[in-house]
């Protein structure tokens, strides 16, 4: 949208809020993991970090992009865009964009646990965020697991929802300092590249060879029923091979 309404302020503020607000921060929450061995990994983290780069890239960097900011009757503005108003920045960096965010959750959830629910009973393979998101934290038995069961597993759901509310609130709101703060705006991008480093890292040194001995162990357990499969088969070779020639 930007790329068509390159002069929209408004516009560019909401996009940012969405960049560098629950899509980056999920990024570190869900512990994102750069491992290059793995396409969905390298997809996932790419999804999450690059979009905030683009934004940190047009807020801080780009001189035509800031150049082409300017408001009604004016060439050029020293004070980009309107931060000396604070109001004007809650409305664009956090109201709408919540707004925005709201509807299109509204949406999902009538299509998903409405309009599409006898498809979802009927198929557990069928996978939706919450399915994902609640396959990974189970996995993990990590706090959001604990969290999302605190009222019991018949309302994980429900908690799930009100969890991932609070996620939103708190950071889109943060996507106003961020923002206004060149320093701080950086210590994110720092802070969200290193956390997708170390995650890769960590499943490539306990992950990845845990799964590899869990893979050991299950041949090692399936080689005896092979080779009393292999016995078998030769004895019955054998009989048959006696009355034959008999």
């Amino acid at each position: 949208m930007l790329l068509f309404y390159p002069r929209n302020e408004k516009l560019y503020m909401v996009c940012f809020s969405f960049a560098e607000g629950p899509l980056a921060w999920a990024l570190i929450v869900w512990r994102c993991s750069l491992v290059f061995n793995s396409m969905d990994k390298i997809v996932s983290v790419f999804i999450h970090l690059l979009p905030g780069l683009v934004f940190f890239t047009i807020r801080w960097w780009d001189p035509v992009y800031f150049a082409a900011m300017h408001s009604e009757g004016t060439i050029s503005r020293e004070s980009w865009p309107y931060t000396e108003n604070k109001s004007y920045l809650w409305t664009w960096l956090f109201i709408v964009p919540l707004v925005v965010y709201s509807i299109w959750q509204l949406l999902y959830f009538l299509v998903v646990y409405v309009l599409r629910r006898q498809r979802l009973l009927r198929d557990p393979e069928v996978m939706t965020s919450y399915r994902e998101l609640s396959k990974k934290a189970q996995k993990a038995n990590n706090m959001w697991w604990r969290l999302s069961g605190l009222l019991g597993d018949q309302n994980r759901l429900f908690m799930y929802t009100v969890l991932q509310a609070m996620f939103t609130l708190a950071t889109t709101a943060l996507t106003v300092p961020i923002f206004l703060s060149y320093e701080l705006h950086v210590i994110f991008q720092m802070l969200k590249v290193s956390a997708a480093v170390w995650n890769g890292g960590n499943f490539l040194l306990e992950v990845m060879p845990k799964q590899v001995i869990l893979k050991e162990k299950k041949k090692m357990e399936m080689h005896p029923i092979q080779d009393r499969t292999q016995v078998q088969n030769l004895v019955e070779a054998d009989k048959s091979s006696e009355v034959v020639e008999s």
